[in-house]
C-alpha cells in the first residue's frame, strides 16, 4: 500500500460523525493512520452506505476522491492531490 499524503484545509469525516475541516493535527494523524491501517478510494454511494453520508453528499465525483481510512474516517481530496508517496 502507498503512503497517503493529507493536505490542510480539506474536509474529513469521522464515522458517523459531521463532517469537519482537516488541520494540520489532524492531517498528521490521519495521514500516519493511513499510512499504519491502510486505505482505499471509495465511491460516493459506497461512501453512503458505510455511514459517511454527509462528505458523500458534499463532494463533487468530477474533482473528489473519496479516500476511506482505516473503516473509520472518510476524507476528501481534490483529485490532484492524491498523492502517493
Amino acid at each position: 500500500m502507498n503512503n497517503l499524503t493529507i493536505p490542510v484545509g480539506g474536509m474529513y469525516q469521522e464515522w458517523s460523525c459531521l463532517m469537519d475541516l482537516v488541520e494540520e493535527e489532524t492531517a498528521k494523524t490521519l495521514e500516519q493512520l493511513a499510512n499504519t491501517k491502510g486505505w482505499r478510494e471509495v465511491q460516493a454511494c459506497e461512501a453512503k452506505d458505510m455511514g459517511f453520508g454527509e462528505l458523500a453528499e458534499w463532494s463533487v465525483p468530477e474533482t473528489d476522491a473519496l479516500v476511506l481510512i482505516d473503516d473509520n474516517y472518510l476524507v476528501c481530496l481534490h483529485k490532484g492531490d492524491l498523492v502517493m508517496n
